[in-house]
């Protein structure tokens, strides 16, 4: 106990990390709020919560960064596992050894000594500045991804998806509101047992605490389809598998759409932990 508080103590009280070109620290870093500029050698795992991190130079063990803005530089390396959570930035110029475990970041984590495989746009509209207006290979990926998530969430749970999208029907602004709540309490969660994984005993409820974030994601997303399928068809079926599919092609594309996709994740990513959490996934109707 006496080590944990320690080790919180001093991550809070010197948030702040820099490691020069020829120096080399022992042990893990741990950076919250501030910024992180790494030139030499870290000898131990590099943890930043709500940073902007710097990356010139090497990490043994692994890098975690939550919340947080990552940058690598060429010559960056990471001999572990590199893990990114709500995060954004640049990282590929990072040689990663381990494995990159990306969950909700923006970071593009193209790595250079292993050959992409991604599939290239055949159609792309692009603004008169570059940026493309509309990703159809995004978009094609989105879907299939969602169709087999969602899919497999109504074949499973498809009376607790009725009754989730029934309730949402008629509490759309609260699911909202109790979802952008909930989504603050995941992060401050995923902040506690982040700092806590470094002594091992908080890994497992991280791992718990992104098991729920997504779940509730997915079964939230899946009951979305279903109303905004639903609302849209003007064929009454009693199959809502149309519906949900419906749904997910409509949220692909305006997903893939450069000017409104934050626009679309800020809108539905908390309606849909709201939803979740209020029908306790289905289970109840209030």
């Amino acid at each position: 106990m006496r080590k944990l508080l320690v080790f919180i103590l001093s991550g809070v009280l010197f948030a702040g990390i820099f490691v020069g070109k020829d120096e080399a620290k022992r042990g893990d870093l741990v950076c919250v709020g501030d910024t992180a500029v790494v030139e030499g050698e870290v000898k131990g795992d590099l943890v930043s919560i709500a940073c902007t991190v710097k990356m010139y130079g090497q990490v043994k063990g692994d890098m975690i960064s939550i919340a947080s803005k990552v940058y690598g530089e060429d010559g960056a390396e990471v001999n572990g596992d590199l893990v990114l959570i709500f995060s954004s930035g640049n990282i590929k110029g990072i040689k990663v050894k381990g494995s990159i475990v990306n969950i909700a970041s923006s970071t593009n984590i193209k790595k250079a000594e292993i050959p992409s495989k991604r599939i290239k746009p055949r159609i792309t509209i692009k603004t008169t500045r570059g940026k493309k207006i509309f990703n159809f290979s995004k978009f094609l990926l989105n879907l299939i991804f969602w169709i087999v998530l969602s899919l497999f969430t109504l074949f499973l749970f498809e009376k607790r998806v009725l009754l989730a999208s029934s309730y949402l029907h008629a509490n759309l602004g609260k699911s909202w509101i109790r979802g952008v709540l909930l989504f603050i309490a995941f992060i401050i969660l995923l902040v506690i047992f982040a700092v806590l994984s470094v002594i091992l005993i908080g890994i497992p409820f991280l791992l718990l605490t992104i098991f729920l974030l997504l779940a509730s994601m997915v079964f939230g997303y899946t009951s979305i389809f279903h109303i905004v399928g639903k609302a849209i068809l003007s064929t009454q079926t009693d199959s809502s598998v149309y519906y949900v599919l419906l749904g997910a092609v409509i949220f692909c594309f305006l997903n893939s759409l450069f000017l409104i996709k934050d626009i679309v994740s800020i809108v539905m990513f908390p309606i849909a932990l709201g939803v979740s959490y209020l029908t306790k996934f289905g289970k109840r109707s209030s």
